[in-house]
């Protein structure tokens, strides 16, 4: 299988213009990942105008605007995150080896490449590993995202409708803005993985922020520790973002600590913000046929320097539970998690409310395993979000309005090599 793999990666390297790759690593290995499905979604139940107790953070639909917006419907062929990639090691000799991966995404629906249509989109690096543990720069996900929500459905949640993502890792501020999200992909990246130790690893990232001038602007600070053994995985994470503005990037447009220039994300001089994660996952597995796993994280928008009446503080706790179950031929998947409201602060102590932020989320999932790589699978979620959120989950379907909720159902096949 490992000969036919590298051939394989020579002959789809090639038709990359990538042919000394191929050649010159005589353990590359190509791998991927194909899920199409069809998707219908239902998003219904907008916040009425002029609703009251609704969250000072989001605004919105207070407004004056007459009309309150409609329901939508919609059905399409979705892709999620399919993927194609490259991997590969070298014995340096005395214990030490390179290593590298270079990996896209792609829709299976049109053949379009995935993010900004960019070749190589996905995790890609390069790195050494020996006793020392390892270490990886590129563009990777970050220590928090690879930790903690670990539970996939059917290997099929990632960048699905069905993620616990949406709940555990991106607040519903108001916004669309992924700047408050801590379950991304990280570019400028510097990964440092000790070696296992009685179960135990630690890891260890830094996301370069590239700014002139200014070390930690942008920066991204990512470090965890996980226990591994048997049935059991456990894993504590933390994430602190420096200067990517998580708040004013969602909240209304009043409250943002930016310059009044229209649609600026440009922070007002002496502005500041620092944006933490922090995640407790726990994780019990019966062989290969039972997992049951338990997220909860709290999540802190903080900026200071701003102006009297701008946004100062939002912070949010999250959880969800999940279970996954084999029974012969076929896979039950089922998932919550939960969003509450939280509590905000603007600057100079104006009043602030949280009112109506909160969300939840219930996924179920069965699959009919055709072989040890392909299956066929049934997916059903329903997404609610508070009077005040607007939080979405669909690929295709137009922004969401505060307070829609979402009903989606797709049927798809996954093919794993």
């Amino acid at each position: 299988m490992k000969r036919n793999n590298t051939i394989l990666a020579a002959a789809v390297a090639a038709a990359l213009g990538l042919p000394m790759l191929a050649q010159a690593q005589t353990s590359v290995q190509v791998y991927g990942r194909l899920y199409p499905q069809i998707n219908n979604y239902d998003i219904t139940g907008a916040t009425a105008r002029g609703t009251a107790g609704i969250s000072t953070l989001s605004g919105g639909a207070t407004g004056p605007a007459a009309t309150t917006p409609a329901d939508v419907k919609g059905t399409g062929m979705e892709s999620p995150n399919a993927r194609l990639g490259f991997r590969g090691t070298e014995d340096l000799g005395a214990g030490l080896k390179a290593l590298f991966q270079l990996e896209m995404g792609f829709d299976v629906s049109n053949g379009q490449l995935g993010t900004a249509n960019t070749l190589f989109s996905r995790d890609t690096f390069v790195g050494l590993g020996g006793d020392f543990g390892t270490v990886k720069l590129g563009n990777m996900d970050t220590v928090y995202k690879n930790l903690g929500d670990t539970l996939s459905f059917f290997g099929v949640s990632s960048g699905n409708f069905i993620s616990t993502s949406n709940i555990l890792s991106k607040p519903s501020i108001g916004g669309t803005s992924s700047r408050s999200s801590f379950h991304l992909r990280r570019a400028n990246s510097i990964i440092y993985e000790t070696p296992s130790i009685g179960g135990f690893q630690a890891a260890f990232d830094y996301s370069l922020g590239e700014t002139p001038g200014d070390f930690f602007d942008n920066s991204v600070i990512s470090g965890g520790v996980k226990y591994e053994n048997g049935p059991i995985y456990a894993a504590i994470a933390h994430e602190r973002h420096r200067n990517l503005f998580g708040g004013s990037n969602n909240v209304a447009t009043a409250l943002r600590n930016f310059t009044a220039t229209a649609g600026s994300t440009t922070p007002l001089p002496g502005v500041r913000s620092v944006d933490t994660g922090t995640r407790l996952t726990g994780q019990y597995r019966i062989g290969n046929d039972l997992r049951v796993e338990a997220n909860i994280a709290r999540l802190e928008y903080d900026e200071t320097g701003g102006a009297a009446g701008r946004f100062s503080n939002y912070k949010t706790t999250t959880w969800s539970i999940g279970a996954e179950q084999r029974i012969a031929a076929f896979t039950l998947a089922a998932s919550y998690g939960k969003q509450t409201d939280g509590s905000c602060a603007l600057v100079g102590g104006a009043a602030c409310s949280t009112s109506g932020l909160n969300a939840s989320q219930l996924n179920l999932g069965v699959a009919y395993n055709l072989s040890k790589r392909t299956a066929l699978y049934a997916l059903a979620s329903k997404y609610w979000n508070g009077n005040s959120s607007r939080a979405s989950n669909v690929v295709d379907a137009p922004r969401l309005e505060y307070g829609q909720d979402i009903r989606q159902l797709a049927l798809g096949i996954v093919h794993n090599f």
